[in-house]
């Protein structure tokens, strides 16, 4: 017997899906089943015209799992520790958000040895551009359709490989590049003993599903365990490939009010930075604890 009204379509004709006529801030037990379900099959979902207050969005983060505390303690939402912001909004010279987070292709906390489960992000706040066309939009791609497209002889070269997971690295060639308009301070020693580099394997079995997906990324991977850089390069960018083919990514066009949650080994994304101030961008990010990798 159908228990629950909720449906969901195809976002934009793409392998993600958007909730119909959902109102996340009052589910049932059996409509927040039946978003759950779908989530672990699909890996993004996308519901529009929410309205969430701060603790709104806590508490739906809360029926999926545990909410994490972000690392960089100094981009949360005042009074809300478990919400970070997203924004390239300037309050004098502090930026009162991560400014650059995910613009480049990469699954959210997978520098960790047990990765974040998935991510919710709230919109408050969208670009435009002079006649009215959103800017920072999010693309999303499935890791594990890439796996299954990949042939026997590629799944069997990569089986046991182990990629070198490497936070620290990032953070600070990113806080370089981007010193003269969003500068913030380098990690500081107790950040980067929290987040060593660690590796995780190449092919990761989703803890839910059991699907295979490629859990490499050209943001925190920079290696792969017993192989020389070169080799690995090569590998790792033909991984990557196979994740982002473009016509099987989905590219989402952020209006206010929208949400977005995305599981972090079904998928891979990637936000665009084509806005700079005066054009103001802030969103809310939540992440849910996830189970040591396999």
């Amino acid at each position: 017997m159908q228990i629950t009204e909720i449906s969901f379509k195809s976002a934009d004709g793409s392998f993600a899906k958007e909730g119909v006529d959902v109102d996340l801030r009052s589910l049932s037990d059996e409509e927040f089943n039946r978003i759950e379900n779908e989530f672990n099959e699909t890996g993004v979902l996308v519901f529009r015209s929410q309205s969430l207050t701060p603790q709104n969005l806590i508490e739906l983060s809360k029926r999926f799992g545990e909410v994490e505390k972000h690392l960089r303690q100094e981009f949360s939402l005042e009074g809300f520790n478990e919400i970070h912001v997203l924004s390239n909004i300037k309050q004098g010279e502090r930026t009162i958000g991560s400014a650059y987070a995910g613009d480049a292709w990469h699954a959210d906390l997978c520098f960790k040895k047990a990765p974040s489960r998935m991510s919710i992000l709230y919109s408050l706040e969208i670009p435009h551009d002079e006649i009215g066309k959103p800017l920072g939009d999010t693309l999303f791609a499935s890791a594990a359709d890439a796996y299954d497209r990949l042939s026997d002889s590629q799944k069997n070269r990569i089986a046991d490989l182990r990629g070198i997971m490497q936070y620290n690295r990032r953070q600070e060639i990113k806080r370089q590049e981007r010193a003269k308009d969003h500068p913030r301070p380098p990690l500081t020693e107790e950040q980067k003993a929290k987040t060593p580099d660690i590796t995780q394997p190449v092919v990761r079995l989703h803890p839910l599903s059991k699907r295979k997906c490629i859990y490499v990324n050209e943001t925190y991977t920079f290696g792969i365990e017993g192989m020389p850089e070169e080799d690995a390069k090569t590998l790792l960018d033909e991984l990557q490939n196979e994740v982002i083919v473009p016509d099987r990514i989905y590219r989402h066009k952020w209006k206010v009010g929208d949400v977005i949650m995305w599981d972090n080994c079904l998928t891979q994304h990637k936000a665009i930075g084509d806005y700079k101030l005066p054009q103001r961008r802030k969103l809310l990010r939540t992440s849910i604890s996830g189970t040591p990798v396999e």
